[in-house]
């Protein structure tokens, strides 16, 4: 087992969890925010296609603004969120399991992007049964083995097993890791 360094995300993708497994996990707090990344963005799989869900955040000098400063905007989205996935995963076997706990999350109405974000993770690694070791930067570090930075996470591969997918017969990669949860329930953990 190695360790990682991982930026925080918004209903992470599949993959984000595959690292979080197989090592000791520090989440990177101190960094500046990155626009158009999973830090406050995920994408879900519509019958149209994927559709995206972004947090919006307060735009006030966020490009130098720390991760761990980000507030949330408004909370007008989290209609939208929430209709979406439902929209998405009501369909779904395992929806009726996990939408409600979802739901209640996202209505807690955080102001920071951050708690919102370690909220959703650890509701989403207790349901899966991942118990990793995680701890938080308290500083930025921009020396660290590329083996081990994982805070670029677009450049990550997708090993994702195919599993089968609502509204699919074409497994399609690189999804919220709710989408699996909501398509394989308890049998998530196998897939990651």
């Amino acid at each position: 087992m190695g360790s990682i360094i991982v930026p925080t995300s918004y209903f992470p993708p599949i993959k984000y969890f595959r690292n979080i497994q197989n090592n000791i996990t520090t989440i990177e707090c101190f960094e500046h925010y990155s626009k158009r990344s999973i830090r406050n963005r995920t994408q879900i799989l519509h019958k149209n296609g994927l559709q995206l869900l972004t947090v919006p955040i307060i735009k006030k000098n966020y490009s130098k603004t720390l991760i761990k400063d980000i507030r949330i905007s408004n909370q007008t989205w989290i209609k939208h969120h929430l209709n979406s996935i439902k929209s998405c995963y009501g369909s779904s076997p395992f929806f009726i399991y996990y939408f409600n706990d979802l739901a209640g999350i996202l209505n807690k109405k955080h102001s920071f992007l951050l708690d919102l974000n370690n909220e959703i993770l650890f509701y989403l690694l207790k349901t899966i049964t991942i118990t990793p070791h995680i701890s938080y930067t308290y500083y930025y570090n921009k020396n660290i083995k590329q083996n081990k930075d994982k805070r670029n996470f677009k450049d990550e591969v997708d090993l994702t097993k195919p599993y089968q997918q609502v509204f699919t017969n074409d497994f399609v990669k690189n999804l919220s890791i709710i989408d699996l949860i909501f398509n394989t329930g308890p049998e998530s953990k196998k897939y990651i």
